[in-house]
């Protein structure tokens, strides 16, 4: 690459070493690339009649109003969500709270277990006393039929006793013991 020297006041070359130094570039290629943008972009500088535009400055103001509404829809966006979050408990608040619920979950859990357990020994009491209730029920019975046979036995014996004392004379040879047992 051939070089020159071109001469540039020095506070502008001070500048220009802190421009090349800032974004890592050598001072030796600012003017080839300085000299590249202008050209790129169609920049005169030294029209002084007319400022440098971009090409298709149609498309450009249509994306710059796009941009626009974009950060007013952000920036109502943004306002919202500061409104929503001022309404919101703080953070300690809901952390106390979620550990409270976690809690109550936990004793609802051991409750519930507690529950099953004292569902499971009520089915079992329950299915016991059905147990005795059957076993009495058939006792009961079998003593109800035991005092219904007791019943027709003595009614039948007062009627056998009651047909001795009328026939005693008629049997001589009637057992005296058994008779008087039978109170005759």
């Amino acid at each position: 690459m051939e070089t020159s020297k071109i001469p540039v006041p020095e506070d502008v070359l001070e500048k220009i070493k802190a421009y090349c130094l800032e974004a890592g570039q050598p001072v030796e290629n600012w003017v080839a690339t300085t000299w590249r943008f202008l050209e790129k972009n169609d920049i005169d500088i030294y029209n002084e009649t007319c400022e440098p535009t971009l090409a298709g400055s149609s498309d450009v103001e249509e994306e710059r109003a796009q941009l626009i509404q974009l950060c007013e829809l952000m920036s109502e966006f943004l306002r919202k969500q500061k409104q929503r979050q001022a309404h919101l408990p703080d953070p300690e608040a809901l952390q106390k709270a979620e550990a409270d619920i976690a809690k109550l979950k936990e004793h609802i859990k051991e409750y519930k277990q507690q529950l099953d357990e004292y569902h499971k020994k009520h089915v079992a009491f329950v299915y016991e006393i059905m147990k005795w209730q059957n076993k009495y029920n058939d006792r009961d019975k079998q003593y109800h039929c035991t005092l219904f046979d007791l019943n027709e036995k003595m009614r039948l014996l007062e009627k056998a006793k009651a047909e001795l004392k009328r026939c005693k004379g008629l049997f001589a040879t009637a057992n005296e013991e058994v008779l008087k047992e039978l109170g005759i």
